[in-house]
């Protein structure tokens, strides 16, 4: 079992290569369960690996979110918003670094981050793999599940979960 965990966790992780740049069109649904409240956004995602995202809305359009270097910003409804990631433990950093690490196929890292446990299993041509943390307080990450392609490790699916239960899902757009 642990063989099969390590060959997973190997084969997604070198299916990405630094600097590699992937384009693709998704969708990202909120999803706040105690409001009954879904938003569900659509646009383009450009990931430069290790640590370059950008997700423009084109459904609301000229919305966007931008990870670089040591900024996460993020352009909603007209007004740009500038989380602070300096310090590695602030809750926004760990959101931004998880994102990061996911894209690129470090489920380890990911896990790490979140002090979560990681599971991975095979489901026809896809890699599930599943992080659960030990402890969340309502607005960190308590979970989060991604299905990556076992041919090309593209991040098909990525749902985050928060302590409080709200979620947010990226899913790739076929």
């Amino acid at each position: 079992m642990i063989k099969l965990i390590l060959l997973i966790a190997t084969t997604i992780l070198s299916l990405h290569q630094p600097g590699e740049t992937r384009e693709f069109a998704f969708t990202e649904t909120h999803v706040m369960p105690k409001m009954n409240k879904t938003t569900v956004l659509e646009g383009t995602m450009l990931f430069h690996a290790p640590d370059e995202l950008r997700m423009d809305y084109s459904q609301p359009a000229g919305d966007y979110t931008l990870i670089a270097k040591d900024r996460f910003d993020v352009f909603k409804g007209g007004k740009m918003q500038r989380l602070n990631v300096k310090d590695p433990k602030q809750k926004m950093a760990i959101y931004r670094a998880t994102l990061l690490a996911c894209l690129g196929g470090d489920v380890e890292q990911a896990a790490a981050l979140n002090n979560a446990k990681a599971e991975y299993k095979r489901v026809g041509n896809t890699f599930v793999c599943t992080l659960k943390a030990e402890h969340a307080a309502p607005r960190d990450i308590a979970g989060v599940e991604l299905i990556y392609d076992k041919q090309n490790g593209l991040l098909l699916k990525m749902t985050i979960t928060e302590g409080n239960g709200n979620y947010t899902t990226y899913e790739v757009k076929k």
